[in-house]
């Protein structure tokens, strides 16, 4: 269970929810209201499955590190060119 904040007129998702659904800008949600303290709502995809997943990946932050530091005589006689001094 995750809980969501509202302010300023806007109900604010929780990020692990938001990114659990898959939503992206421009979704839009069907609310429907059950009683005086609860609803449901219902995601309304507006972008395609391609565009969701390029979108995930471009939000994930990647990192990675050199084990030794790459030598520009060793860049360039790995990839048949000369090293220029």
């Amino acid at each position: 269970m995750a809980n969501g904040t509202y302010h300023r007129r806007k109900l604010y998702i929780p990020k692990e929810v938001q990114e659990r659904l898959g939503l992206a800008d421009g979704d839009e949600a069907e609310i429907r209201v059950l009683d005086d303290n609860s609803f449901t709502v219902t995601v309304k995809r507006t972008s395609a499955p391609e565009e969701r997943i390029a979108q995930r990946i471009l939000n994930q932050s990647f990192s990675f590190a050199v084990k030794t530091p790459i030598k520009r005589e060793d860049y360039y006689e790995n990839h048949g060119r000369r090293s220029r001094r």
